[in-house]
């Protein structure tokens, strides 16, 4: 089956709007994070595009509801689909499931003595370089010994477990990404921007690797103070899987 990111981001939108919807209330933007709240809910989500902080006028979308804010996520690359994802996110990861477990360990379990490549630079991927038979960081700007993305139809193609950043939903990159991978590869979708939605296992993710909300005032507060995700308190991670024909952990 050959993806489209068209096809991604319609079935998360449509997925979004047969659950909770309600007035958003506030919104948040900080230098890495932005966040949307409604009365019974939050989401967060990574800002993309990244280091435009603060050039965003102060907008706010207490307008529309997270139904009307979801149709942003087709913007790719702006200011509304981060919004969008936010909004999407507090519609379906506010109840995740338990208990509260990190992408980096999950990697670890599946991955180890395998091929492993993470889309996306996460603070933890200096620490567990070492624990794979090999190891690959690809990136669109590339730090210390990450590839750049243009390797990915050479990287991907070999990776047993590949690890993507949730980013690429905003981005336009996630259905390149999944089309590159080999049916077999374990695919784990990961990080702040990750929503709880069935429908990207029927994508071909295999994981979801994402965090809710539990104390909006505190993650509103680390955002305003520009605090990346993993600084940030009030939230919880949570790791759902493909059931029943996901491969088994």
């Amino acid at each position: 089956m050959h993806i489209t990111q068209e096809l991604i981001l319609n079935a998360v939108i449509k997925e979004a709007a047969k659950n909770f919807d309600a007035p958003v209330l506030d919104q948040v933007i900080g230098a890495q994070m932005v966040g949307v709240k409604t009365i019974h809910s939050a989401g967060i989500c990574s800002l993309v595009p990244a280091g435009t902080y603060p050039f965003f006028s102060d907008r706010l979308y207490n307008q529309k509801s997270l139904h009307d804010l979801a149709q942003g996520l087709k913007r790719q690359g702006t200011l509304e689909a981060s919004l969008a994802l936010a909004g999407i996110n507090a519609s379906l990861n506010r109840e995740v499931p338990g208990p509260d477990i990190k992408a980096q360990e999950l990697i670890m379990e599946l991955g180890r003595g395998r091929n492993v490549a993470v889309i996306g630079h996460f603070p933890f991927v200096r620490k567990i370089r070492n624990h794979f038979t090999n190891f690959w960081v690809l990136e669109k700007i590339p730090r210390t010994f990450d590839l750049p993305e243009e390797l990915m139809p050479d990287v991907l193609p070999r990776a047993d477990l590949a690890a993507i950043t949730a980013t690429t939903l905003l981005n336009g990159t996630l259905a390149g990404i999944l089309n590159l991978c080999s049916r077999q590869c374990i695919k784990i979708i990961m990080g702040p921007s990750t929503p709880l939605a069935s429908c990207l296992f029927k994508m071909g993710a295999d994981y979801l690797a994402g965090a809710g909300i539990i104390d909006y005032e505190k993650v509103f507060a680390g955002i305003r103070k520009n605090l990346c995700f993993r600084r940030l308190e009030g939230v919880q991670n949570f790791i759902a899987h493909a059931q029943p024909a996901g491969k088994e952990r």
